[in-house]
């Protein structure tokens, strides 16, 4: 089986249109949610690993997705394995895609009912168990599990000031990391339960 982890990390658009504005802030829409919603947020960074090849794409947005879309289309994973990726990663990168204009090459199962027959896998999703146990944070997930990866834990809040400040090595460590607990996490324990 080819896997193919992926972990994307975004931040909000900049709003200069008063209207939107107001609508933002009538809505209490802080900039933490908005860097979570793709309709006010970008792709800075998509990141993915299969087999021994670490790969990140970043870069213009519209560029960016269409050299992933394609890197996708040439590996044909059998599995793209995410965390949350049900709710954030897939969602996201499908709708920034099609507001480029982006044809998407490959059909990606959206329902989390049919997940362990599927070409995608939400290691969050197995571990709270179709959430109805607590949704836990990645790496204390993998602590809790006996993977530490050594390195500075970066928080997705940190990402736009990172970003602002040009600090992109910094931001491909944080999506390295991410990757990395991902991958030891599905392998010792999600995958052995799909056997």
């Amino acid at each position: 089986m080819k896997h193919l982890f992926l972990d994307i990390e975004t931040m909000p658009l900049k709003i200069t249109h008063e209207d939107v504005k107001t609508y933002l802030m009538d809505k209490k829409i802080t900039k933490e949610k908005r860097s979570l919603d793709p309709n006010y947020s970008q792709i800075i960074l998509i990141g993915t690993k299969i087999q021994d090849e670490m790969n990140f794409f970043s870069g213009e947005e519209k560029t960016m997705l269409q050299e992933f879309w394609s890197y996708v289309k040439e590996k044909q994973p059998t599995k793209i394995i995410t965390y949350n990726g049900y709710k954030f990663d897939i969602p996201f990168l499908l709708l920034r895609s099609y507001m480029h204009t982006i044809k998407v090459p490959i059909n990606i199962n959206m329902n989390r009912w049919n997940m362990n027959s599927s070409n995608h896998f939400d290691v969050m999703l197995f571990f709270s168990h179709n959430e109805i146990f607590l949704n836990p944070n990645l790496e204390i997930l993998g602590k809790m599990h006996g993977i530490e990866i050594p390195g500075e834990q970066i928080s997705g809040r940190d990402i736009e000031k990172l970003y602002a400040q040009n600090q992109l090595d910094t931001i491909n460590e944080k999506c390295k990391h991410d990757l990395e607990i991902l991958e030891q996490l599905f392998e010792k324990i999600c995958f052995p339960s799909l056997q």
